[in-house]
């Protein structure tokens, strides 16, 4: 059974050209059985623009080093973990002075070796792997400036009436610094200067020179940007603001359901007038 934990998830990093930077990573091995496993990482670049990553067609930087800092062991080793045994596991990331000003993404990765794995007679052997991600940022400052922007903005429906259907807000931010950056920003609803409902966007970090769906915070969870009615008769301002970065899209509102009922109650009082007449005649 693979059953395993690393810690932590992710690791955001900032350094200098030429440093030698140290991260730990608490491995835990939560099956009732003995593992055995080694070390890998392996870079990968953004995939779209809903966080998914790809390390086909990828290579790793050629001005940094990666190695375990731990006595006993070396990066691509096998070690074993006894049931519910934890171990720490300290990678070593070096840099050469002339490395470029840029990010590399990597997952360090423990991998479970399917024909080395240990399992009693009874039950049948599994294999898998558990990653971290490790975005490294190389700048001479520690105060990044980004270059966002926001991009294929969409507010659907455009017309809308005023007790039916959401409003509902897509687009992409767009990152084209070479560094990784997460943004702050807040989606307004104005009508006549006036702000009528407001939606906090979620901070997710934007990989350097990509783009990542514009995601909203509810009850402290990433949600779909939607505003729910309801809305009064007129036209509406929605304000995308994401750190410096800002831009505007309007809908519009129409009483369509309350026409429509008035229509149907007219027509059916027509009807009804009518039919009386023709009797009383």
């Amino acid at each position: 059974m693979f059953n395993l934990t690393i810690k932590p998830a992710q690791t955001e990093l900032i350094a200098r050209p030429g440093a030698t930077i140290t991260q730990a990573y608490t491995i835990t091995n939560n099956s009732p059985e003995s593992v055995t496993l080694t070390s890998d990482v392996l870079p990968w670049i953004p995939s779209g623009t809903d966080g998914s990553v790809s390390y086909q067609q990828t290579k790793n930087n050629p001005f940094i080093q990666f190695s375990l800092n731990n006595s006993d062991l070396a990066l691509g080793q096998q070690f074993t973990l006894l049931p519910g045994q934890n171990r720490q596991l300290v990678l070593k990331i070096k840099s050469v002075t002339d490395i470029p000003v840029a990010d590399s993404y990597y997952t360090f990765f423990i991998s479970q070796n399917f024909s080395n794995a240990i399992t009693s007679q009874n039950q049948s052997s599994a294999s898998g792997r558990i990653g971290s991600h490790l975005l490294l940022s190389f700048s001479n400052s520690e105060n990044v400036n980004p270059k966002l922007s926001i991009h294929n903005l969409s507010i659907t429906p455009r017309f809308k009436d005023i007790f039916f259907s959401t409003i509902n807000i897509n687009g992409q931010i767009r990152n084209d610094s070479p560094h990784y950056h997460q943004p702050s920003g807040k989606i307004t609803i104005i009508k006549n200067n006036l702000i009528i409902k407001e939606q906090d966007i979620f901070p997710q970090n934007v990989l350097g020179n990509s783009s990542r769906d514009i995601i909203c915070l509810k009850d402290n969870q990433p949600s779909a940007c939607t505003f729910s009615p309801p809305f009064w008769p007129g036209q509406y301002i929605i304000n995308i603001q994401v750190d410096s970065a800002s831009t505007t899209s309007s809908f519009f509102v129409f009483p369509y359901a309350a026409i429509i009922t008035c229509f149907i109650l007219l027509t059916l009082l027509l009807i009804r007038r009518k039919f009386i007449h023709r009797h009383e005649t």
